[in-house]
């Protein structure tokens, strides 16, 4: 049965979010076209660039909200709303209604993270490679791009894509369900449940902010006043790169299983439907 709640719920999520990460590859596309012409050379070209780059930039984040709204609406009106009288009479447990949407939800957000930074990595790639070309066409020719970029994130291509991937599919199960969990523990209240579920949520939201940022600044505070002079500073930034990937995926893999466990535990419980 979780089979055919994975294919409806693919179905109908697809008629929104397969447009909008279409449109992201379209926009990449097209972005990394233009920035390898003159187009931009000239000042009505900078001024146009500007307005392309905030436009996009506007517009990649429109699309990743939708995108996580879309999950966390999606749930809460299937579930917990006039809608949930019909999918809670359905020959399945509420565990495989959560899974389904969990697994599609995990899907198209990793989806979008991966595409939204593809994005905006191929972008800055297209106009750095454009620049040097113009400029610096001898340095250029021998770039050792591997070796560079190896040193610059402590890690080979190969390795630093395959740790981007798990920091962006840990991420994406975290999300989903940091989202779930909100819904779910908005559930607990007499009243204002939806609105609940939305404090829930950005209170959760904050409290991880704060703790990624004062993680993310620790490194900082052992930078000494030579180390900021000289080129160790380099490869220091590039041994915090080297750790901050592993930690990054551990600890969102860490608050991953503690919300599904959460969840699962919060789905026993009786469901009072608005």
């Amino acid at each position: 049965m979780l089979k055919k709640l994975l294919k409806y719920e693919w179905k109908d999520t697809r008629r929104l979010l397969l447009p909008i990460n279409l449109a992201i590859v379209v926009f990449t596309l097209v972005g990394c076209v233009m920035l390898n012409t003159n187009l931009f050379d000239t000042e009505l070209g900078v001024v146009l660039a500007l307005c392309l780059t905030l436009f996009y930039t506007l517009t990649i984040l429109v699309f990743s909200s939708i995108t996580t709204i879309y999950i966390y609406v999606r749930f809460y009106k299937n579930l917990y709303t006039r809608e949930g009288y019909l999918m809670h009479t359905l020959p399945v447990t509420a565990t495989e209604l959560f899974h389904s949407k969990l697994i599609v939800g995990c899907f198209w957000s990793a989806l979008n993270a991966a595409l939204t930074i593809s994005s905006f990595m191929a972008l800055g790639a297209a106009a750095g490679f454009h620049a040097a070309a113009t400029e610096m066409p001898d340095e250029l020719s021998s770039l050792d791009l591997p070796s560079s970029i190896a040193e610059i994130f402590g890690y080979p291509l190969p390795f630093l894509l395959l740790w981007m991937l798990l920091l962006m599919i840990a991420s994406a199960i975290f999300s989903v369900l940091m989202e779930y969990l909100s819904v779910l523990l908005g559930q607990q209240m007499k009243t204002n449940k939806l609105a609940a579920s939305l404090v829930i949520y950005f209170g959760i939201y904050l409290v991880i902010q704060i703790v990624t940022s004062i993680g993310a600044m620790l490194p900082s505070f052992f930078f000494t006043e030579e180390a900021l002079e000289t080129e160790v500073l380099f490869s220091m930034v590039s041994q915090i790169l080297r750790i901050l990937f592993p930690s990054m995926s551990l600890f969102y893999l860490v608050l991953g299983i503690i919300f599904y466990l959460i969840c699962r535990k919060l789905l026993k419980r009786s469901v009072n439907l608005d």
